[in-house]
């Protein structure tokens, strides 16, 4: 596994055996990062179901400022650790041990708002709509730009519908689904255009995710 683009393009991804991550794919990755691209620039980005870290790495290699990662798997984040040590040890990287869905509500008390956020749990355990739901539940701690990210398997279902996240996109590849959000705590473009409110940025921002 390598990084695909960027300043540590071709740097190899170190995954120990025995652990019970699931690497996204690299054409996966490709894309996804083609997508963010836009928003990563001095970006803080929030690695939830972390594993070994390749979404950081991908992250800080196309121009992210800081990454932090959590997971409960012990040895991916040792893996995750040795990975930026190797490839990119002047980053600011920061890794937790521990339950993502226990650790979102301390983030919120304790951490500024992520420009990216992507939540790529085990598949099966429907970890993805409960990350959604505490994220749904503190739309203050969302900038108006944030972008979150989910992966899923395309035989798994994902509540779409949220009062505080806008579904924006999906984007599919085989067995793999990604699906993205905006915060809703700005109208929706038609009508924020027509009456005004829609800043430039927060229009840039939907207009580089195809957004109607």
């Amino acid at each position: 596994m390598r990084i695909i683009a960027g300043k540590y393009k071709n740097r190899a991804v170190t995954a120990p055996e025995g652990t019970i991550t699931r690497p996204i794919l690299s054409r996966v990755r490709k894309s996804l990062f083609d997508i963010l691209q836009p928003y990563l620039e001095g970006a803080r980005v929030l690695d939830l179901f972390s594993g070994t870290g390749v979404i950081a790495l991908e992250a800080f290699s196309r121009g992210a400022a800081s990454v932090l990662s959590i997971d409960s798997d012990a040895k991916a984040l040792n893996a995750a650790r040795m990975n930026h040590q190797k490839i990119c040890p002047g980053e600011s990287y920061r890794v937790i041990r521990g339950d993502v869905l226990e650790w979102i509500p301390r983030l919120v008390k304790q951490e500024k708002p992520f420009d990216v956020i992507g939540i790529t749990p085990p598949y099966g355990q429907g970890l993805a709509d409960k990350t959604l739901a505490l994220l749904n539940q503190s739309p203050h701690w969302l900038l108006a730009e944030t972008v979150v990210f989910v992966q899923r398997a395309r035989q798994e279902s994902l509540n779409l519908e949220w009062t505080s996240l806008e579904h924006v996109r999906t984007r599919s590849y085989g067995k793999t689904v990604l699906e993205f959000f905006l915060p809703r705590e700005i109208p929706s473009r038609e009508s924020a255009e027509k009456n005004g409110n829609l800043t430039n940025q927060e229009s840039a921002v939907r207009s580089r995710l195809k957004i109607r």
